[in-house]
C-alpha cells in the first residue's frame, strides 16, 4: 500500500528541510567567513569588506604559519598529547567499565561514587597542588593523566557492556577463557562502534584542551598548538615577530587568526568521516541499556 503524502506531511517535511538548511548555514557560515578572512589581504580585512569570499588573494598567513617553527613544535605536541591520551584514556575506562557492568559486590557503590565526581570535583588549585605533589608539572603527564577517565564516558561504556550478548561470554568461559581474555579477545573485536565513538570524543576533547597546557606547562617548547592559537588570538605576538621580513606588508592580524583557527580545526575535520558510522551507532548502543 502506497503512503499518500498529505497536505500536513509534505508542510512537515518543508519545515523540516528549512530547518535542517538554517543549523548547516549556522554551522558553516562562520567557517566560510574564517577562511574567506585567511585568504584575504591587509587592506579588505582592515576595511571590514570580507564576508564569505576572499578579496585579494593572500597565502601570506597559511606560509608563516607552516614554517613557523613554534607552530610546528605545536601540532606535534598536540599529536603526541592527542594520541597518548587517547590510548590511555581508552585503556583506562575499558578495563573500569567492563567489571562495572557485571553483577559484582559494591558495584552499585562504585556507580555512585562516580556519579557524584560528574557534579563535584575538588577544583582547580587542589588539583594543581595535586599535579605538582606528585612531581608532574611541566610534563606530558600533567595532562594526561587528570582526564584519564571521564565519568560521562564511563557511564556511556558500562552501559554499552551491559547490553553485551552474555551467551558470548558464557561459551567463551566454557571454551575455558578468563575474563581478561573474554575482555580482550572476545568483547573488544565486538566493540568497535562504542571504541570508534569514544575516540572520537576523547580526541576531540585532547585536541582542544589548552586550558590545562596553560596551567601546568611552564615551557613554551611544550606548548599544543591550541595553546600557541589562544595566545595568537590573544595578542598575536607574531605579527611583530623577526620571521615576516616583506612577507607581512600584506598581511593582517585577522587573516593571521582566521589561518591559526583553520589549521588547527582541519585535523577534526579529516577525522570525522572515517568514524561517523561508528559514532552514531556507538553513542545509541551506549546511551540506551538493552
Amino acid at each position: 500500500m502506497l503512503y499518500r503524502k498529505t497536505f500536513e506531511y509534505r508542510l512537515f517535511k518543508i519545515i523540516n528541510v528549512l530547518f535542517m538548511a538554517l543549523v548547516v548555514c549556522g554551522v558553516m557560515l562562520p567557517f566560510l567567513h574564517l577562511l574567506a578572512v585567511s585568504f584575504s589581504d591587509s587592506a579588505a580585512n582592515t576595511s571590514g569588506k570580507v564576508h564569505f569570499v576572499p578579496i585579494g588573494w593572500n597565502l601570506e598567513a597559511y606560509k608563516l604559519i607552516f614554517r613557523h617553527p613554534s607552530i610546528l613544535n605545536g601540532f606535534w605536541n598536540a599529536i603526541v598529547q592527542t594520541t597518548v591520551g587517547t590510548l590511555i584514556s581508552l585503556f583506562m575506562m575499558t578495563i573500569c567499565a567492563y567489571p562495572l557492568s557485571k553483577q559484582i559486590k559494591g558495584r552499585k557503590v562504585f556507580i555512585w561514587l562516580i556519579m557524584v565526581t560528574m557534579f563535584f570535583n575538588g577544583g582547580l588549585i587542589p588539583t594543581y597542588m595535586l599535579v605538582k605533589g606528585l612531581g608532574l608539572l611541566d610534563t606530558l603527564w600533567a595532562i594526561v593523566l587528570p582526564s584519564c577517565i571521564m565519568p560521562y564516558f564511563l557511564m556511556i561504556m558500562i552501559n554499552f557492556f551491559q547490553s553485551f550478548p552474555d551467551n558470548i561470554e558464557e561459551s567463551a568461559l566454557i571454551d575455558g577463557l578468563n575474563p581478561i581474555q573474554i575482555l580482550f579477545l572476545i568483547v573488544l573485536p565486538l566493540s568497535k562502534a562504542i571504541l570508534a565513538a569514544m575516540s572520537l570524543f576523547l580526541v576531540v576533547m585532547f585536541w582542544n584542551n589548552w586550558f590545562n597546557s596553560l596551567i601546568y606547562l611552564n615551557t613554551p617548547e611544550k606548548y599544543p598548538i591550541m595553546l600557541i592559537v589562544r595566545n595568537i588570538l590573544e595578542g598575536a605576538n607574531m605579527v611583530n615577530s623577526p620571521l615576516q621580513g616583506g612577507a607581512m606588508k600584506n598581511l593582517s592580524t585577522a587573516s593571521l587568526q582566521a589561518a591559526a583557527i583553520m589549521a588547527t580545526t582541519l585535523p577534526i575535520f579529516c577525522t570525522i568521516p572515517f568514524v561517523q558510522k561508528h559514532f552514531a551507532k556507538g553513542v545509541l548502543l551506549g546511551a540506551v541499556k538493552g
